[in-house]
């Protein structure tokens, strides 16, 4: 999801892992990377981030939940995410780089610095 701050991907190809020495017992995928400008937010990119690793750190839960330590409760969290436009039953990997950066906006310290 950070790369999304960055550039779009799309996996573009596939390599056979008889091109590898020596071979693995695995696939490997050819990617496209084309850079685009991050998205538009009043929160700094290290926010957005930090927001990325709290959703992702625990798999399978809802966002509300996943962010309930960077808010300072489930309740500030699901506040925080509804003011975002964001269902806080969704998972982390539903949503895109710009439901993350909207989220971090609402971050306490952001939200009363008015930033």
């Amino acid at each position: 999801m950070k790369l999304a701050w960055y550039a779009s991907s799309a996996r573009v190809g596939t390599v056979p892992p008889t091109v590898f020495w020596p071979v693995p017992n695995v696939e490997s995928g050819l990617v496209s990377l084309t850079r685009r400008e991050p998205p538009v937010t009043s929160a700094a990119r290290e926010d957005v981030f930090r927001v990325i690793d709290a959703a992702f750190g625990q798999r399978r839960k809802m966002v509300r939940g996943a962010l309930a330590g960077l808010f300072g409760s489930s309740a500030d969290a699901v506040a925080a995410l509804e003011a975002s436009g964001v269902d806080p039953q969704a998972r982390g990997e539903v949503l895109d780089v710009a439901d993350f950066a909207r989220i971090a906006e609402q971050l306490p310290g952001l939200v009363d610095k008015g930033a």
